[in-house]
């Protein structure tokens, strides 16, 4: 089959994206992915397999011209400016396609398609209008409530959940990222349950490494504690680095992603007089990333309920401590309590101050025995938390859906 997929990502495309493509090339399918429309360049390359897209948002409406035309009106004209403005209000608020909407799906009417799967809301629109008119199934990926991030205001987070609701009822399949949300989805949209697909990391052989160790020069008996993926503001992260004041002289806190938080972090930082105490690795490929995670000693997911989606996490960072054997420290956040219940790989904590951060950190590392149950449970969880095991749920959605 001719597979399209397509991603808002324009910065990394996320794991979950490039392992469900890759799953569906090795059954010999080929796999196109528009990855990103709002990218610095246009780029085209094939990546395992995948034929990768990506492309600059032109800022235009291709409705628009063949209007213009028919009223008379020219390029560079007064009336031209003014008939633009109206049109872009008009398409933004009223049209079922907003401009941007109208350039992902042009975008994707440039590919042979037997099947469409497109990976969260701003897909969505443009995918339903693509499949009607193709004929074609229509599986959607919702990795989040796209609704309920809390940088949305309140007008947007309804106009986006409304949105949502009707354009769900019109997929062949869908699939989030854990039980919870499928629940919250199932129960706000009144449709059935989404298939539930985690954002398991592929099994990848433990590696020997001192990786981050070399980097910052720290002494083979350094404990790290380490967060790794997306910068930014809701996560928590600003907490730790406060808490890294407190650490034992032995532990270190080491940053691994990017963002544009980082910055501020960094700041924070060079504030507190912490360089030497936190540091920052940057970003790193996925590839790259398994032997970064077996050189810590404790993982940590920050994260604290100032939404939906952090409140129901199940974030790659959490299956990526998985594959690397590394036990972890979280709140008790529903999903997370779960996984630790199963496989007594993590410590729920409180992370909501820096005290009790530091408390919790420096009381696990100053417990050898308590530490290496958890990496007991770490390597239990390793067993099923994997692609491996995701991957046939993928297969087995793709049958139900093209037979």
């Amino acid at each position: 089959m001719n597979i399209l997929m397509t991603t808002a990502d324009h910065l990394m495309i996320d794991r979950r994206i490039l392992q469900e493509a890759k799953t569906l090339v090795e059954q010999g399918h080929q796999v196109t992915l528009l990855a990103g429309f709002e990218c610095p360049e246009r780029e085209s390359y094939v990546q395992d397999g995948i034929r990768i897209e990506r492309f600059v948002y032109d800022w235009g409406d291709s409705r628009f011209p063949p209007l213009a035309r028919r009223y008379g009106l020219e390029p560079g004209s007064k009336g031209y400016g003014w008939a633009w403005r109206l049109f872009r209000a008009w398409a933004n608020r009223v049209a079922k396609l907003s401009s941007f909407e109208q350039f992902i799906y042009d975008r994707m009417s440039e590919y042979q398609v037997d099947i469409l799967h497109v990976h969260d809301f701003p897909m969505l629109a443009p995918a339903v209008e693509l499949a009607k008119l193709r004929k074609v199934p229509l599986i959607y990926d919702a990795h989040e409530l796209y609704y309920a991030q809390v940088q949305l205001p309140k007008a947007v987070q309804d106009k986006y959940k409304k949105k949502e609701a009707a354009l769900i009822k019109q997929v062949d399949a869908a699939i989030t990222v854990n039980p919870y949300i499928a629940q919250l989805m199932a129960d706000r949209y009144e449709v059935k349950a989404p298939h539930v697909i985690l954002n398991a990391a592929p099994l990848a052989p433990m590696k020997e490494t001192s990786l981050l160790r070399s980097r910052f020069n720290l002494p083979a008996d350094a404990n790290i504690l380490l967060y790794q993926g997306w910068i930014s503001d809701n996560r928590g992260i600003e907490l730790l680095v406060d808490a890294a004041e407190k650490f034992q002289d032995n532990i270190y806190l080491v940053v691994v992603g990017y963002g544009a938080y980082e910055d501020t972090l960094k700041e924070q930082v060079a504030r507190k007089g912490l360089q030497s105490r936190v540091l920052f690795y940057g970003g790193v490929p996925s590839a790259e990333l398994h032997e970064l995670t077996c050189d810590a000693d404790l993982g940590v997911i920050p994260y604290h309920g100032v939404d939906e989606n952090n409140y129901f996490c199940s974030p790659n960072k959490l299956f990526e401590f998985a594959i690397a054997e590394l036990p972890f420290v979280c709140n008790d956040l529903p999903f997370l309590s779960d996984v630790v219940k199963t496989y007594g790989n993590g410590l729920l904590a409180d992370l909501g101050s820096s005290n009790s951060i530091a408390e919790t950190v420096n009381s696990l590392f100053s417990d050898p025995a308590r530490l290496s149950a958890l990496k007991d449970g770490a390597r239990k969880a390793r067993g099923t938390m994997n692609w491996e095991v995701e991957s046939e749920k993928l297969l087995g959605i793709y049958k139900g859906v093209v037979g």
